[in-house]
């Protein structure tokens, strides 16, 4: 997919940034700076308040000692439009609600561009500390280890809740929290969607939406979008005599019971030490960022990149660093009698795994061909997929 970070906003200044307050009926900031930090889908930026004003204006965060009170701005590209930010407002509102996880207060938020900005933007919460990724190379191993036992803590609290079906969340005409369409970062985006795609094509058309009440109806969605793009893309007209094969998966899914049996919980999904803060004296976990791609997800699904663990590092012995903490987690897991964290979130028969691998690669396939990447790796690919359909009896 192209980079997100192409199509973030241009600069905004700080007097459109003072007239959003104006807008919002806020005070206006003491101070506005841009944060260095570069994010995939938001430009950054912090405005600070004198904390008596902040006291007044902002009364569901907690009194502070210090001279000033600073709030993040994080302002949208123009990626999902309104639904990434919806179900980013929902679920940590959410989780404010019903856990105790260290997580941002929302204090605003538009999840429309009808505002000075222009952008979809959410006002929020600064949390202490710094992110993991930015001291992992001078941790000390007592440290890390607090890192992974806190996290098995965090897992254990979300994973111990139960929801029906896959889905995003959202807000109804109440205000209250309901299930609400998926958002996953491997959706074709707008800037894509534009680039690559038909005029008559758009993020609806080309993703799936949701809820779904199960496992299987959430795979035969996929199955749907994506034999739609194969129908449409003159690049994947090669895996045309592929669509009464995938008409077949569709249908046999009703046919076996075993592919739903799983719990569905709440899942960050992109739970890597960039999107963790703590710290750096104590280790103390104090804020998990970046929730916009979270969902209610089958258990097998609660991290379906292998993100977790990841130490946010480009380098050559990252991947291999993240398998060794993933052993950590398990090791501790095991030693507090949580093994079943794990175990749960493996496919409980051949038959489910066969069902997730095959979309998997199906996905693969649909999300490089029209973008003209990686045709050295779809004949494989493909391959794989049909060596799973088979498993299925397709």
């Amino acid at each position: 997919m192209g980079s997100p970070k192409d199509h973030l906003p241009l600069t905004i200044s700080e007097d459109t940034i003072r007239a959003l307050f104006a807008f919002l009926n806020l005070p206006p900031p003491q101070s506005v700076s841009a944060l260095s930090t570069t994010a995939e889908y938001h430009s950054i930026y912090v405005v600070s308040f004198a904390t008596e004003v902040a006291d007044a204006a902002f009364p569901m965060l907690s009194r502070s000692n210090k001279d000033c009170v600073e709030l993040i701005l994080r302002i949208s590209g123009h990626h999902l439009p309104r639904i990434k930010t919806v179900n980013e407002v929902a679920t940590m509102t959410w989780l404010q609600q019903n856990t105790q996880l260290p997580v941002a207060k929302v204090i605003r938020y538009d999840a429309s561009t009808n505002n000075p900005l222009g952008h979809e933007f959410t006002l929020l919460q600064r949390l202490p500390g710094v992110a993991v990724s930015e001291i992992y190379d001078r941790l000390p191993p007592r440290l890390l280890d607090s890192l992974i036992n806190q996290l098995v803590d965090i897992v254990q609290q979300i994973h111990a809740i139960s929801w029906d079906g896959v889905s995003g969340l959202q807000f109804d005409h109440d205000g209250n929290i309901v299930p609400g369409p998926i958002v996953e970062e491997t959706f074709w985006q707008q800037p894509d969607v534009v680039k690559y795609w038909p005029g008559s094509e758009s993020v609806q058309s080309l993703n799936i939406t949701g809820p779904y009440k199960c496992y299987t109806d959430y795979i035969a969605a996929m199955v749907r979008v994506y034999q739609h793009a194969i129908r449409l893309h003159p690049s994947l007209a090669d895996m045309r005599d592929m669509l009464p094969r995938l008409d077949l998966f569709v249908n046999i899914l009703s046919e076996f019971p075993e592919l739903n049996k799983t719990r569905y919980f709440l899942a960050h999904k992109d739970l890597h030490f960039a999107n963790i803060m703590c710290d750096e004296e104590t280790g103390l976990i104090t804020g998990i960022l970046d929730w916009e791609f979270s969902s209610v997800v089958p258990a097998t699904r609660w991290n379906p990149v292998g993100a977790f663990l990841w130490n946010g590092q480009y380098s050559e012995g990252a991947m291999a660093e993240r398998d060794r903490l993933k052993t950590l987690f398990t090791e501790c897991c095991a030693a507090r009698g949580l093994s079943s964290l794990i175990e749960e979130t493996r496919p409980n028969s051949v038959m489910q795994g066969a069902m997730q691998e095959a979309i998997n690669y199906l996905r693969a396939i649909v999300e490089v061909r029209p973008r003209g990447q990686k045709e050295d790796r779809v004949p494989s690919w493909r391959a794989t997929l049909e060596s799973q359909l088979k498993i299925l009896g397709i």
